[in-house]
């Protein structure tokens, strides 16, 4: 369906990045952005009927882009290892801590086992209270949730029927498996985001940084997450080979400094020196463990450490991060542009009411949850206030609460049966009885498991079959994310609230590993 929104435009055209006016949105049947016009400019042909939603003085940005995180975790709240009294050196050190598998490992395989439909709507919804219309991270599944919400940068396809157009590993690969990525990297056949060289300075892993480059992966299709255990050198390093291999540009750095001060101490990328090789970096929220909630706490992190560290990051830099940069870094490797409203981009918008400031990058900063008007994905609207959604012609909604007395609408279909609704409370049931009975959500998936054994690739792939989700798990090898030994046993968490409220940052403020650096979020929450 067609839509048309009005507002506060800022669409980070090429052409002037920065501009904003007021102006309309034009989405086509397709879901791509058919035309953006200034105020009193005539529209395209073809929208004669399609409803116009009038966001008033809110601004209407590209729908932001997470490029890092493990959403399969993302119902848990904070976790540090309180015997721990410093840092940890690297990635492969915390997965080992008495607390992680009870805490971590073992809640998340719970609820992914007993419920998957309910876990991927919590989280994707999560992702849409910060406005995330494409997030990086999902579980690897037998067949898609019945409920998507956001895109997958993992597996998305954009019609092309091609679901690996960017190849992802959250694993340590040896170099035959790092060959492997790098011909197709030189190919052109499909980008490669890796996590690497994840922990401090000149620890071990840094050495991950060097087996990528002696096989030949500092490519402009690679997308390197983290890389805080790298000097400010490495950068250039990767801005050389790229032109060597006749790369236009180096690739991307997808920047997490929650999780980094979180786990590591005052140890995260070298962001300057990232900058000034012109590697495009992004901002990831990484995960519920040690991560923000969503982008719109991860650019209030990376305020605090480009003040901390003298960075002199404008929000005009930052808000690109979860914008245009990662946009353009997708580009790279799918057959559309996204992070930009210009013609012929993913019809993905965020709408952010002007709460905070009236230029657009510093209100995107400082935005919360609570600021989020609404979210379409696809030229489809998502996630709103009940006004907004109603507008955009999505009635049949279920009430989001987000805490602190703030609601949102959001259109769910029943897993078990599509043609009902679905509504939020009963998402959070159902996470609820994994809580009340973990041992039955893990007799539900092994039965679910038992199921899938005799169906062939096509009912595997259907709504027919029952959901099994894969999570990914950081750390080294041996770590499984479960099974636990003794289900009942286990302790899963309530979902934390969707906002940054008081007590997620009251905790923040209990881990000394980040020196007290990210107490100071505050400011923007209070």
């Amino acid at each position: 369906m067609a839509l048309i929104v009005s507002g506060r435009v800022a669409p980070l055209d090429p052409q002037d990045p920065p501009a904003a006016f007021r102006g309309r949105v034009f989405l086509s049947d397709e879901g791509r952005v058919a035309a953006v016009r200034a105020q009193g400019e005539a529209p395209p042909s073809g929208f004669a009927t399609a409803p116009e939603v009038d966001v008033g003085s809110a601004f209407v940005y590209p729908g932001l882009i997470d490029l890092h995180s493990h959403i399969g975790y993302n119902t848990l709240p904070l976790w540090r290892e309180e015997t721990q009294e410093t840092p940890y050196l690297h990635h492969d050190r915390w997965p080992d801590e008495p607390s992680y598998r009870p805490r971590v490992s073992w809640p998340a395989y719970l609820i992914a086992s007993g419920a998957p439909e309910a876990l991927l709507v919590y989280v994707q919804v999560r992702a849409l209270a910060g406005g995330t219309t494409a997030i990086q991270g999902w579980p690897s599944r037998n067949r898609n949730p019945v409920n998507a919400l956001v895109r997958s940068v993992d597996d998305e396809d954009l019609g092309t029927g091609d679901r690996n157009l960017i190849r992802t590993s959250a694993l340590t690969l040896d170099k035959d498996g790092l060959r492997d990525r790098a011909d197709a990297l030189a190919s052109g056949a499909s980008g490669f985001l890796y996590h690497c060289a994840e922990g401090q300075r000149d620890s071990l892993v840094a050495r991950e940084f060097e087996d990528v480059a002696d096989t030949n992966c500092l490519r402009e299709k690679l997308i390197a997450i983290h890389l805080n255990a790298v000097e400010g050198d490495a950068f250039h390093r990767w801005k050389v080979r790229a032109e060597l291999t006749g790369d236009a540009s180096p690739g991307s750095l997808v920047w997490s400094p929650f999780s980094n001060l979180w786990l590591y101490g005052l140890q995260t990328a070298d962001v300057a020196a990232a900058r000034a090789a012109g590697v495009t970096v992004c901002l990831g929220s990484d995960w519920g463990p040690s991560g923000s909630k969503n982008l719109l706490g991860e650019l209030k992190v990376a305020r605090l450490w480009s003040e901390h560290a003298g960075l002199g990051l404008t929000a005009f830099d930052l808000a690109q991060m979860v914008t245009a940069n990662p946009g353009d870094t997708l580009a790279r490797c799918w057959p559309a542009q996204a992070g930009r409203l210009v013609p012929n981009a993913l019809g993905d918008v965020a709408v952010i009411a002007d709460a905070r400031d009236d230029d657009p990058w510093e209100n995107l900063v400082l935005a919360r949850a609570e600021d989020v008007l609404l979210v379409i994905v696809g030229g489809q609207a998502r996630f709103g206030t009940k006004s907004l959604m109603n507008a955009a012609g999505v009635s049949a909604t279920s009430s989001v609460h987000l805490g602190g007395g703030h609601h949102r609408r959001i259109h769910l279909v029943d897993p078990e049966d599509p043609s009902r609704r679905w509504f939020w409370s009963r998402v959070l049931d159902r996470i609820d009885q994994v809580r009340k009975d973990p041992a039955g959500a893990m007799a539900t998936g092994l039965s679910a498991l038992r199921a899938v054994a005799s169906m062939d690739a096509a009912t595997l792939a259907s709504a027919e079959a029952p959901m099994i989700l894969e999570l990914d798990m950081p750390g080294p090898g041996g770590v499984q994310a479960g099974p636990p030994p003794d289900p009942s046993s286990v302790v899963v968490p309530r979902p934390p609230s969707l906002r940054h409220d008081l007590p997620w940052r009251a905790e923040v403020k209990r881990n000394p590993f980040h020196q007290g650096v990210l107490d100071d979020l505050d400011r923007f929450f209070t």
